[in-house]
Formats: structure tokens, C-alpha cells, sequence
């Protein structure tokens, strides 16, 4: 019995170390814009974050909390504004025609535009400081045919119609063995926000 115990208990510990070491894998995407974001004036649209429904309240609040250092009572979350005349969901890229559409619809100067989307299966064996699909590679690492996770976020200002911040983030999980965890989407889809993030802290100013 005493026995069946301690091998139940040695399981546990196991098991429990095996699931600590399962850590987000991030790629950022090459990009040659090296300018932040000025967030020094003007009056700023948070769109629809498109992102899985289990997911969208947490990366809605953090994105809040995160431009809001920069922005005070300057930004506003479009969600809670139905008087607006704009689509549900703005495309990322869009044309100068969009973005100048976007200024008729909300009279605002600047929108911040976010997605989420699940990269198919895809291949990858690469080391840190080189790249493959125009992504970095942040640490060594091997990977078979894992899920990616992609989240992009894009500013733009609305008087010049133009996209003055682009940045994309891939995700996945595994282990130090190269095998993928259960731990939830949702962390890694917030992993990729707070990369994105921690490039615009860098690189703006407000």
C-alpha cells in the first residue's frame, strides 16, 4: 500500500515537472520599419479585436491597460461606442480609400486594428538570429509540424490615411523536447500581443 503511495506520488511530481518545462515558442516578423509609434497628440479608435471568444475580454482589457499608459482618456474602445459608422471588422492592409472611410465613419485620428489567426501545420527547424517566412527566431529550438498562432496589430492614422505600424507575432507551444503541451490557446495568443507590445514600449514615444 505504502509502496503503491510513494510510486503514486512520485508519478505526480513527474508529471508535474515534465508540464513546467512547456514553454510559448515566438517568432516576430522581419520588418524594415524601425520607428515607433507617436502617440503625442490626436484622438485614438480601438476597432473589434478579432480573436477567439474565450480569449477576447483578457487581450481586450490588456490592450486597454497597454495604450492607455500612453494615451490617458485620448483612446477609445469602439465596442462601447454604437454610434460609430464603421464595420464590425476592418481589415488588416487595407487601402487608403478604407482608411479614409474609417475618418468619415468615426472622426478620429488614429485606429488600432488587431487579429488573430491559426497558421496551419507548418514545418520549421531553424536556431536563434536567423529567420524562415520573414519571422525571427527568438531561441533554439527544433518543431514538427506544429499549430502556429498569429496575432497582428496595425495603427493607423486616419488624417494621413496611411498605416504608420504594422508588427506580427507567431506562436506555439512545446517543450524542450520539441513535443507540444495542452495548455490553453489563450496564452500563447496573449504571449504574441505582449512581444508585439514590448516592440512598441522600445521603440515610441508619447
Amino acid at each position: 500500500m505504502i509502496k503503491n503511495v510513494l510510486f503514486f506520488l512520485l508519478f505526480l511530481i513527474i508529471l508535474f515537472s515534465s508540464s513546467s518545462c512547456s514553454r510559448g515558442i515566438y517568432q516576430k516578423e522581419i520588418v524594415t520599419q524601425t520607428t515607433g509609434i507617436d502617440f503625442s497628440n490626436g484622438k485614438w479608435l480601438l476597432g473589434n479585436i478579432d480573436v477567439d471568444y474565450d480569449v477576447k475580454d483578457k487581450l481586450t482589457r490588456k490592450v486597454v491597460k497597454d495604450f492607455s499608459k500612453y494615451l490617458n482618456n485620448r483612446l477609445v474602445n469602439s465596442i462601447n461606442e454604437s454610434s460609430l459608422l464603421i464595420a464590425n471588422n476592418v481589415p488588416l492592409n487595407p487601402s487608403k480609400s478604407m482608411i479614409l472611410d474609417l475618418k468619415k465613419g468615426t472622426g478620429y485620428d488614429y485606429f488600432i486594428n488587431i487579429k488573430y489567426f491559426n497558421e496551419k501545420k507548418h514545418s520549421l527547424n531553424s536556431i536563434a538570429g536567423k529567420y524562415v517566412d520573414r519571422f525571427t527566431v527568438d531561441k533554439y529550438y527544433y518543431t514538427k509540424d506544429w499549430n502556429h498562432y498569429i496575432v497582428q496589430l496595425e495603427v493607423y492614422d486616419l488624417n494621413l490615411a496611411q498605416i504608420i505600424y504594422s508588427q506580427r507575432v507567431r506562436g506555439a507551444l512545446g517543450d524542450n523536447t520539441g513535443i507540444t503541451t495542452s495548455k490553453p490557446i489563450k496564452g500563447i495568443v496573449i504571449g504574441c500581443y505582449q512581444m508585439i507590445m514590448k516592440d512598441i514600449d522600445k521603440k515610441s514615444r508619447n
